[in-house]
């Protein structure tokens, strides 16, 4: 694994990559953040209200321009993301040592061991999956099924219609109205008293990124 592919593993969730971007810019504004994230300025606002809240960040005016900048406990975090990012990038010869070890004495241990561990590290997978399910809160967990379910529609129709040779006329009136049930999603997210979590938010993001891939190539060449 390659020193980016391992920032990339441990550091891909949007709002540590937002908090190291406010520091690296000392004061930004939330449509810069969401724009260097990748991310919807919807999504990019309840990101930013969630660090507000945990005291990483506060917001300040200049006139009418509103920026965001990371408190001292923001700072202090972002010096520990850093770290952390450093120690995978140059990586650490005393876990290479335990890890060459560790692979002496799975050898001495023999087949018998190895099935154990591999059992061990299975269930430890499930338990953890499990855990992170029960995280989700009520509305996150409701809302999540709608987002899959409509997934499924869309992926279905579309799959159809191939299948079945039909224009990309036809289908892009069959798929064009679920551009308004996406709509209605984004709406509740943004309405919901307490902040959605952000696994719903990527689920959203990727099915709609999917329907509009879905309807450009099934805009008639000639229009």
């Amino acid at each position: 694994m390659s020193d980016e592919d391992a920032e990339k593993l441990f550091l891909q969730e949007k709002p540590t990559l937002a908090l190291l971007f406010i520091g690296s810019m000392g004061k930004t504004y939330a449509s810069v953040i969401s724009k260097e994230i990748d991310s919807t300025f919807a999504h990019t606002t309840r990101i930013l209200s969630k660090m507000e809240h945990s005291g990483l960040i506060r917001f300040t005016f200049e006139g009418r321009i509103k920026f965001v900048e990371l408190t001292e406990y923001g700072k202090e975090v972002e010096t520990a993301l850093k770290e952390f990012r450093n120690i995978i990038a140059e990586g650490s010869p005393s876990r290479a040592e335990c890890l060459k070890s560790g692979e002496e004495g799975q050898e001495e241990k023999g087949r018998e061991g190895g099935e154990t561990k591999g059992k061990e590290i299975e269930e430890w997978g499930e338990e953890t999956e499990s855990e992170n399910a029960k995280e989700l809160d009520p509305l996150s967990v409701e809302i999540l099924e709608k987002v899959r379910n409509l997934k499924k529609k869309i992926e279905s129709i579309h799959r159809e219609a191939v299948e079945n040779g039909q224009s990309k006329e036809m289908v892009s009136r069959k798929l064009g109205p679920y551009s308004r049930d996406i709509k209605k999603l984004h709406s509740q997210i943004e309405k919901a008293e307490t902040p959605v979590d952000e696994t719903v938010d990527s689920a959203l993001e990727e099915t709609e990124r999917l329907l509009e891939s879905y309807l450009k190539s099934s805009i008639p060449e000639n229009t």
